[in-house]
């Protein structure tokens, strides 16, 4: 008996060690960019997996009063400052009218994701203009489609917004508020389009943003999760190869956005689909000192992609350290892209 207690131990002290060594580089994956070690962000998109796992571990070390337990221990109290990308305990409420009201929300080219011979131009446009906001950010718009212009509820959008920017590379920016200047970046296969907004004379510069996809089908990749797939050495390899080309793609991405907004002379607010975790070099390069909206007025741990499982957080709403979340929601119920739409209130003081 005593002879299997020790192989236990050993087994687990190795595997104590892994963990360790697993969230320290899933860590690291925010902070070194994956054009040079793109390795780590795959450890960054399992931090909540092998968070959890290094829970599981150190309780049994603790039990087995093993010392070792005090290496994973502290490890453990490194990673717990970056759950909160993750989980918030409650979300907080305001209906006060001096709220900014903003969306952001990848439309998935007005196609149902569950039948993409329909499409979604009334249920989606019939929602937008239900919730009146103030902003509202766009990803994959494709405004260039004859069938999207033409379309009477789109229209309708139109008009009830005044102030509207947008059709490079599917983004697409409306505002109630007046536009003071208007510009655009190019990348390869998307672009992210700005604009400086005046809101009752303050000026903030909101960004609509849609980084590389990783272009992996959702399904076959579930399945290959799942181990469903008869040509599993292959699905892997593509989606591997997928993952290092879009990582490498958004890291450079990133990093002219971060530019753009280090050098705004306005406050910034940055919506958009950004295709990758909280625990990633695209979320820490673009969010920076900003605030994350999700953790300052969120609550859960809410998902904003459809697909995988259902637990991906890859849209976000950054704003300036001088603007106030004061509420934050994911629109489950709305169900016509594969993306959820992202919803907050802001409320804006009189500083930078």
């Amino acid at each position: 008996m005593k002879h299997v207690t020790k192989i236990f131990l050993f087994i687990i002290k190795i595997a104590a060690i892994l963990l360790a060594v697993m969230l320290l580089m899933s860590i690291a994956a925010c902070y070194i960019s994956p054009v040079k070690y793109w390795i780590f962000q795959l450890f960054g998109l399992f931090f909540p997996a092998i968070f959890v796992s290094n829970i599981i571990v150190v309780i049994i070390l603790r039990i087995m009063k093993s010392k070792i337990v005090y290496f994973n221990f502290v490890i453990f109290i490194i990673s717990i400052l970056f759950w909160g990308r993750f989980f918030q305990f409650s979300g907080s409420k305001s209906d006060d009218e001096k709220n900014i009201k903003i969306i952001s929300y990848n439309v998935h080219d007005f196609k149902n994701i569950d039948n993409y011979k329909a499409t979604t131009y009334d249920e989606i446009s019939t929602f937008l203009l239900a919730e009146n906001a103030d902003i509202i950010c766009l990803q994959e718009y494709s405004a260039n489609n004859s069938e999207i212009k033409s379309h009477k509820i789109l229209q309708k959008l139109h008009q009830e917004y005044q102030y509207i920017y947008g059709d490079y590379g599917g983004q697409k920016i409306f505002s109630k508020y007046p536009f003071e200047s208007e510009n655009n970046f190019n990348f390869a296969g998307t672009r992210v389009v700005l604009t400086d907004i005046n809101i009752n004379g303050k000026i903030v510069r909101a960004y609509s943003c849609h980084l590389q996809s990783t272009n992996f089908n959702p399904d076959g990749t579930q399945q290959l999760l799942t181990s469903q797939n008869a040509n599993y050495t292959k699905e892997l390899k593509r989606v591997v190869v997928n993952l290092r080309n879009a990582f490498k793609k958004r890291a450079k991405q990133v990093e002219l956005i971060a530019q753009n907004i280090a050098k705004s002379p306005y406050p910034a607010i940055v919506c958009g689909d950004f295709n990758d975790t909280p625990m990633s070099y695209s979320y820490q390069k673009i969010k920076g000192k900003m605030n994350d909206t999700f953790i300052v007025a969120g609550g859960g741990m809410p998902n904003t992609y459809k697909k995988l499982f259902s637990f991906l957080r890859i849209d976000y709403i950054f704003t300036d350290k001088n603007i106030a979340t004061v509420e934050y929601t994911v629109a489950k119920k709305i169900k016509y892209s594969d993306h959820y739409p992202v919803i907050v209130k802001l409320q804006l003081n009189n500083e930078k």
